[in-house]
């Protein structure tokens, strides 16, 4: 039986039943942060790395975090359990709670915490080699997105440029001309036999997947390099792919409606997805 259940505030409810203060400052002003985590049965991958970059969120936002990143960790192997979903992804998020509508930081905050789970069928190999599509725009988010905060309507909105524009997803470009990262991923593109991506930096998110796209292309020898690609070099790379939590590694066929080298994917990213998918089992295999 499949249950849809929240941890809310240190109890476990029917998601449909969980609410929140008006005056929540998650609501009021997008004040907080969140993380999204893969599971199957359960087991998380690479849940530790996630709940550290949790921390570091909160301790960026000055929000007071000592413990909430394992009471949320720890409640999860449950709250999979309660659902029954054999797979699927883990959506947790903590704000700085209700207080009365004021900029100024509470001097006491009340956080609130929550945390529930989603079915998801992650993507079929059949899926990887369709790719998927982009649209490059300027970057307009805030000068933080190292912080994984829950102020997504950049995001939201660039996004849905991208949709009209008949594309995927969006990919930032920096006012210097560098690509920076999609609306909800981090981009590589193989440029004159040369993996690269964009250092960590205020400007990206440091992802999880992101890690181990490099841990791998380094172990099986690709040559790499975290340093920004242009716009310019975009466009004449050879090979273009987006990671994320939720969508492994999966190539980037056209941009801005131009074909990415041949438009089909290319054997760089289908080596570093087929070594993802396997370490992926690994991961969440049942010890």
């Amino acid at each position: 039986m499949v249950v849809d259940d929240l941890f809310l505030n240190g109890e476990f409810m029917p998601l449909a039943s969980g609410t929140v203060s008006v005056l929540d400052r998650g609501f009021q002003f997008g004040d907080g942060a969140y993380e999204v985590v893969r599971f199957r049965g359960e087991r998380f991958l690479w849940l530790d790395e996630h709940m550290e970059r949790l921390r570091r969120s909160l301790a960026a936002l000055a929000m007071p975090s000592a413990d909430v990143a394992a009471r949320l960790a720890a409640i999860l192997p449950e709250l999979a359990s309660r659902s029954g979903y054999p797979e699927g992804s883990a959506y947790l998020q903590v704000t700085r709670g209700a207080a009365p509508r004021d900029f100024a930081l509470p001097s006491e905050p009340v956080l609130t915490e929550l945390a529930y789970v989603r079915p998801h069928t992650f993507l079929s190999w059949e899926e990887v080699n369709a790719g998927t599509t982009a649209l490059l725009q300027e970057d307009m988010r805030w000068a933080r997105c190292d912080v994984k905060s829950v102020s997504l309507l950049a995001a939201v909105m660039g996004k849905a440029v991208a949709a009209a524009a008949g594309t995927a997803e969006v990919i930032w470009v920096g006012t210097d001309g560098s690509v920076r990262e999609g609306g909800s991923c981090n981009i590589f593109a193989v440029v004159d036999g040369e993996l690269r991506t964009h250092p960590t930096d205020r400007h990206v998110l440091d992802g999880i997947t992101r890690r181990r796209v490099l841990e791998l292309a380094h172990g099986a020898g690709i040559a790499v390099r975290e340093d920004p690609v242009t716009r310019d070099e975009l466009s004449q790379a050879d090979e273009v792919f987006l990671s994320s939590t939720m969508r492994d590694v999966l190539p980037i066929l056209r941009i801005d409606d131009l074909p990415v080298g041949d438009g089909r994917p290319g054997l760089v990213t289908l080596r570093i997805a087929e070594m993802l998918r396997a370490a992926v089992t690994v991961e969440l295999a049942v010890p």
